[in-house]
């Protein structure tokens, strides 16, 4: 009997998609079955079919139906979009997995060394990663697996997302609450592909300047994909819009669905139990360089000290040559011009000082925050930062409170709201 060469089809996943943005704490004693912090609300959807929703209201049935799902098919766990993190960097050749935190020391306040980074894209002198915190991925396998759901894998909206033709235009998928944009930007490095950029971006906010100005592509279960519906009834904030907006994304979601990531950490060792040790080689290496080192280090504080000592010697004699001799005939109009410099710099201190707490004082309740201060002679400038990119009333609010001050100008390049001062220093009186 000949058998058929046709390959076997992959078995539909099951998606599970839970509703809020950070993993719940879970105490470990409790009881996985009748525990209700488990049950938060999810929404789930066969590859290709109709999504449910399921809260700590549902019925248990509702509930148990999901785990019978999650025995015979692979589950996927979809989390929120702005969980994750996403970089698109320039990458020497050669770096190892391991090396991959150290890339991202200089682009995000977060630990490095406690994120699960997966490789989206790896080539010549680029590397794109996705990531998020290795105990919050943790978190919400335990969560699954109290479920019953044992998820084989994880996974993201952005990554369903169509690349964009061109840098001009942007992809989009409003999923209730944000709206994820996927754009393009200049290669990272020479013969690298055009950079990938993510956005989440709140629904009811408008686009950044230079995201709202590229066409834009939306994709979602209308089947429209143009983009032209009307902008006050796609993002007016009310929650029955935000419902419609997350039920018609995961029905694109569904339809095609995002590639699933392993559980397992890719930026250690590349085979599990295996560390990396130096060779014999490489302790010599490091065994010669640290005496070289040590040999320098004593050759530098040898001259150091001869230096040091000429020095000295120097100065004692410039010292004693002062001293010898009439003081200079313009030695008391010096002393009082070096006095009279240094009262219009305490008068211009204050002055600053003062400025810099009223505006402190004024800005308290909000959530500016100072991120420059420059002096040049009798010019201070000021400048303030927002935690994100202010709407016109914030900044005029933020003018006001300043308006004592001065008039203070928006820089949008930097994205900062500066204030020059002039610390005019009151001119002293002529001394006798």
């Amino acid at each position: 009997m000949r058998r058929s060469a046709r390959p076997a089809r992959a078995a539909t996943r099951l998606l599970v998609a839970p509703r809020q943005r950070l993993a719940p704490l879970i105490d470990a004693s409790a009881d996985t079955e009748t525990d209700a912090d488990t049950r938060l609300r999810v929404d789930w959807c066969l590859e290709g079919a109709t999504p449910h929703t399921l809260s700590d209201t549902s019925p248990p049935e509702a509930w148990q139906a999901l785990t019978r799902l999650a025995a015979s098919h692979p589950v996927t766990l979809l989390l929120a979009a702005d969980a994750v993190s996403h970089f698109h960097l320039a990458a020497p050749r050669g770096l190892k997995r391991r090396e991959w935190p150290l890339l991202l020391e200089t682009v995000t306040s977060e630990a490095v060394d406690q994120l699960h980074l997966h490789p989206l894209q790896r080539g010549r002198g680029h590397l794109e990663l996705i990531a998020l915190p290795r105990a919050e991925l943790a978190a919400w396998r335990a969560w699954a697996q109290r479920l019953g759901l044992a998820p084989t894998g994880w996974s993201c909206a952005f990554l369903a997302l169509p690349r964009p033709a061109t840098p001009d235009q942007i992809t989009t998928l409003d999923d209730g609450s944000h709206r994820l944009c996927l754009g393009l930007a200049a290669p990272v490095a020479p013969g690298a592909p055009e950079t990938r950029q993510w956005l989440a971006w709140p629904r009811d906010w408008p686009l950044p300047p230079a995201w709202r100005e590229r066409e834009c592509q939306v994709v979602d279960g209308d089947g429209d994909g143009d983009g032209e519906r009307d902008d006050d009834e796609r993002h007016d904030g009310g929650e029955a819009a935000a419902e419609q907006a997350r039920r018609r994304s995961l029905t694109w979601l569904a339809a095609q669905p995002p590639a699933a990531l392993p559980f397992a950490d890719d930026s250690g060792a590349r085979w599990q139990g295996i560390a990396w040790r130096p060779r014999r080689r490489t302790r010599w290496l490091a065994g010669a360089i640290a005496l070289l080192a040590l040999l320098d280090a004593s050759l530098w504080l040898a001259t150091s000290w001869r230096e040091d000592a000429a020095t000295s010697q120097r100065q004692a004699a410039a010292l004693a040559a002062r001293f010898v001799g009439p003081p200079p005939a313009d030695a008391r109009a010096a002393l009082d011009s070096r006095a009279d410099a240094i009262d219009a710099l305490a008068r211009r201190n204050h002055q600053l000082s003062e400025a810099l707490a009223t505006a402190t004082a004024q800005l308290a309740a909000t959530p500016w925050q100072l991120s420059r201060l420059a002096v040049s002679g009798n010019r201070a400038t000021l400048a303030w930062r927002y935690p994100e990119p202010p709407a016109p009333v914030v900044l005029n609010r933020a003018r006001q409170a300043l308006a004592t001050l001065g008039e203070a100008q928006w820089q949008a390049l930097p994205g900062e709201l500066s204030l020059n001062l002039h610390l005019a220093a009151d001119t002293p009186e002529p001394k006798p």
